[in-house]
């Protein structure tokens, strides 16, 4: 196997559960062009490299299958779900625009309305300072970049987070229609 470049600052910084994006130049390009290479010399050691379809990089292991989610994925799931719905009801193009707009804390729709907020304060968000302190933990989990004027935009690994939110709302919608459909059946016609 040729040596394979820069494989201790990608092996460092995956290891940490971070992603390897565009936005790390010349890691991702090693990794994009010898993925294959990359992925047998990690294999040995249980870790599985996976190159995302939106192609960016992260490990995949066994354990992690069966080690409980940490406890940030709640609340990053609840601020998630928050801002699809919120886009989709003003008529927006969900993807497109959660993933190519850059937000302001201030014009989130967050902390706008009571229903969102007792879901924030369901997982222990309460204010705007909790929220600035869940967008940076998300920035620390490679899925955003915060900019110095307190606003964010998100990156690439955010798509497994939003690909997840799509994966439960679309189950939830069938369990409903399911239960509307064993519900009209069971009900006795009225004439």
């Amino acid at each position: 196997m040729n040596e394979l470049p820069f494989l201790k600052e990608i092996f460092d910084k995956l290891r940490q559960g971070s992603y390897i994006t565009h936005e790390q130049g010349s890691l991702h390009s090693a990794l994009a062009d010898k993925y294959e290479e990359y992925a047998a010399y990690f294999k040995p050691l249980g870790l599985d490299l996976v190159r995302h379809e939106r192609d960016f990089f992260y490990f995949h292991t066994e354990t992690a299958e069966n080690t409980p989610p940490p406890a940030s994925l709640p609340p990053i799931a609840v601020f998630s779900f928050i801002l699809i719905e919120a886009a989709a009801n003003e008529g927006k193009p969900v993807e497109e625009y959660i993933l190519t707009e850059r937000f302001s804390l201030s014009g989130l729709p967050h902390l706008n309305s009571d229903r969102y907020k007792s879901y924030l304060k369901a997982v222990g968000i309460d204010d705007e300072a909790a929220l600035r302190k869940l967008v940076r933990s998300m920035a620390r989990l490679g899925w955003a970049e915060v900019f110095p004027d307190e606003t964010f935009r998100f990156l690439r690994p955010f798509h497994r987070v939003f690909d997840k939110c799509q994966e439960i709302s679309l189950a939830a919608e069938q369990e409903t229609r399911s239960v509307l459909k064993a519900t009209e059946e069971a009900a006795p016609e009225m004439n």
